[in-house]
C-alpha cells in the first residue's frame, strides 16, 4: 500500500496575531513546519501544501490543490500547526488503512464539560478530532471534487468525505474510523499554544564619577557632588540591566545598539538610561519573550543608596513596563578594597525572559 502525505501548510495565522505565520515559527530552533514534517519522512510521497502546491484562499483549497499530486492508494492529511504528533498515532492510523478501512481519524476524549447554549452534551458520545486524517486516496478525491462543484466548505477533510457520501446516499454511520488520538497533538492557534521557553541573561557595566555631572541611576536622579562619566547618561544600572536582557534574547549588546562613536553614535549622546531600557524592552517582545524579572546590584561606596531603591525600582519598572514586584534593585560595597567602587560604579545584572 503506498502512502502519500499531505501537509497543510498555507494558513497565514490570523488567530495567532504574528508577522511570520504559526508554522515558521521556531520551537527550540526548528520550525512548526519541519517539526510536522519530520513526522512523515519515512512514507512515499509527502506534498507541503501551500509550499509544493499554490495555496489557496483556504484550507480546503489548498488541500484540494495538492491532492491532484497524490499517487498513493491510501493519503494522509496532517496540520503543519501539529508539530508534536506522535509516530504511535501516525502508525495506528496507517493500520486501520492497512485493515480495509476508508476513512481513519485520530481523536481523544475533551476534558472539559461542554455544552451549547441551551443544553449540557453528553461528553461520553463527544470527541475532538485531530490530525492526520487517513482516506482512501480516490474516495478523497470523490469527496473534494463533490465538495468543490457544491461550493461546500467542511471543517476538517472527515466532514468533506461525510458531505459526499451522504450526497450520494450512502450511509455515514459507520464511514469513519476513530483511532485513538494524542493529548500532546495540540493544533498551535494562538500565541499562548507556544511552548514556552525561559532564558537568561547577565549584564556589567561600569563608570567613572566625575564632578560636573549629574547622577542618574536606574532611572532616578541621585542628588550628589558628582555623576558618572560616559557618552550618555552614564546611568550604570540601566545600561547592565539593558545588556542582561539583550544577552537572553540573544540580540547582541548595547554598545552595539547604542554605540558611543561611529555611525549612529549622535544619536545616543546624553540618551537617559529609561530610553535604552524602554527601547531594549520593544526589541524583546519584538522577538517574542516576555520579561519576568530583572534584579540589579550597584557596587560603589558612595553615595548611601537605600534611601533610593524604591524610587529606582518604580523607574526601572516604568521604563521596562512591568510590575515593580518583577524589579529588584541592590547595593553594595567592596569595603574599599577596589579603585572601581571608590572612584566610580559598577552594576551587574540578571534578567529571566519567558518565550
Amino acid at each position: 500500500m503506498k502512502v502519500s502525505v499531505i501537509i497543510a501548510a498555507g494558513g497565514v495565522g490570523k488567530r495567532f496575531g504574528a508577522s511570520t505565520p504559526k508554522q515558521y515559527m521556531k520551537i527550540d530552533g526548528v520550525t512548526v513546519l519541519e517539526k510536522a514534517l519530520s513526522a512523515f519522512s519515512r512514507f512515499d510521497q509527502v506534498i507541503v501544501a501551500g509550499v509544493d502546491t499554490p495555496p489557496g484562499p483556504q484550507r480546503q483549497d489548498t488541500v484540494a490543490a495538492a491532492l491532484e499530486k497524490v499517487t498513493g492508494d491510501v493519503v494522509l492529511i496532517h496540520d503543519a500547526a501539529r508539530p508534536f504528533i506522535s509516530e504511535d498515532v501516525i502508525n495506528r492510523v496507517v493500520q486501520k488503512l492497512e485493515q480495509g478501512s476508508r476513512a481513519v481519524i485520530p481523536c481523544v476524549r475533551p476534558k472539559n464539560t461542554i455544552r451549547t447554549a441551551s443544553e449540557t452534551l453528553n461528553r461520553d458520545e463527544l470527541y475532538e478530532v485531530q490530525t492526520p486524517q487517513g482516506f482512501d486516496a480516490q474516495l478523497l478525491k470523490d469527496a473534494y471534487k463533490k465538495a468543490a462543484e457544491e461550493n461546500f466548505y467542511g471543517t476538517d477533510d472527515a466532514s468533506v468525505v461525510e458531505h459526499s457520501c451522504h450526497c450520494e446516499g450512502e450511509a455515514r454511520s459507520n464511514l469513519i474510523d476513530i483511532v485513538e488520538g494524542d493529548y500532546a497533538n495540540i493544533k498551535i492557534t494562538t500565541k499562548d499554544d507556544m511552548p514556552k521557553s525561559v532564558r537568561f541573561g547577565n549584564g556589567y557595566d561600569v563608570h567613572r564619577l566625575v564632578e560636573n555631572r549629574k547622577l542618574m541611576l536606574g532611572c532616578t536622579h541621585i542628588p550628589y557632588e558628582k555623576g558618572l562619566l560616559g557618552h550618555s547618561d552614564a546611568d550604570v544600572l540601566s545600561h547592565a540591566m539593558a545588556d542582561a536582557l539583550l544577552g537572553a534574547a540573544s540580540l547582541g549588546d548595547i554598545g552595539r545598539i547604542f554605540p558611543d562613536s561611529g555611525p549612529g553614535s549622535e544619536a545616543t549622546e546624553g540618551m537617559a538610561g529609561s530610553e535604552i531600557l524602554s527601547t531594549v524592552a520593544k526589541m524583546v517582545r519584538e522577538k517574542g519573550y516576555e520579561i519576568m524579572m530583572i534584579d540589579g546590584t550597584v557596587i560603589a561606596e558612595k553615595p548611601k543608596l537605600m534611601p533610593h531603591i524604591e524610587t529606582m525600582r518604580a523607574g526601572i519598572a516604568k521604563a521596562l513596563d512591568i510590575n515593580i514586584d518583577q524589579v529588584s534593585v541592590k547595593a553594595t560595597t567592596e569595603e574599599n578594597m577596589s579603585d572601581v567602587s571608590r572612584n566610580g560604579m559598577a552594576a551587574i545584572a540578571t534578567c529571566t525572559l519567558k518565550g
